[in-house]
């Protein structure tokens, strides 16, 4: 499994924005309103400030919105960096895709995923986007294998101190709950 993450990734690097070229479009790469890249005071000036606030590690925070939302950020830059919505609370994208939605209507709005890769009951999908530079971002969804309906939403920007494969790697890991579990 390690070399299909490996493989899939390598050619994401070699053949860049020909690769990643998905259907889905960058205005729907968002998450109740806030994306990659939006500023700290986007966020809370919709939101306010957040129920609980973790970090400070490097100037990289992340904060909780009721249940089932994190939003980190750098306060070098005040720029968000990742959205996880594993609760239906009504953050959706801009087409209503949300946490509870049938991944059909993923498949609908976004078209097909760059990547997936099934684990156990559960499927990862995401869709990558390049914004021209550095820190490209993706959408990621998990999906209920046994009842077709999302489990948990993000968008997240590439780290560029690490490879695209550990990355996504340690972000699968992450959404699955899963440590090194990974086979070759």
């Amino acid at each position: 499994m390690k070399t299909f993450i490996a493989i899939i990734l390598s050619a994401f690097v070699i053949f860049g924005n020909n690769f990643c070229s998905a259907a889905m479009p960058q205005k729907e790469m968002y998450l109740g309103g806030v994306t990659f890249g939006s500023s700290t005071h986007k966020l809370f000036r919709m939101y306010g400030f957040p129920n609980k606030t973790e970090g400070g590690v490097e100037q990289l925070y992340t904060c909780y919105y009721g249940e089932g939302v994190q939003i980190s950020y750098n306060a070098y830059n005040n720029k968000v960096f990742e959205i996880v919505v594993t609760e239906n609370n009504g953050w959706k994208t801009p087409a209503g895709l949300a946490v509870g939605s049938d991944f059909n209507k993923m498949f609908e709005i976004n078209g097909e995923a760059d990547f997936s890769q099934s684990y156990g009951d559960n499927t990862v999908y995401a869709y990558f986007h390049s914004n021209g530079k550095v820190n490209d971002f993706a959408f990621i969804a998990l999906v209920d294998d046994m009842t077709g309906k999302i489990l948990h939403l993000e968008i997240t920007g590439n780290n560029p101190m690490v490879t695209l494969e550990d990355f996504f790697q340690s972000h699968v890991e992450k959404i699955l709950g899963i440590e090194n579990n990974f086979e070759d």
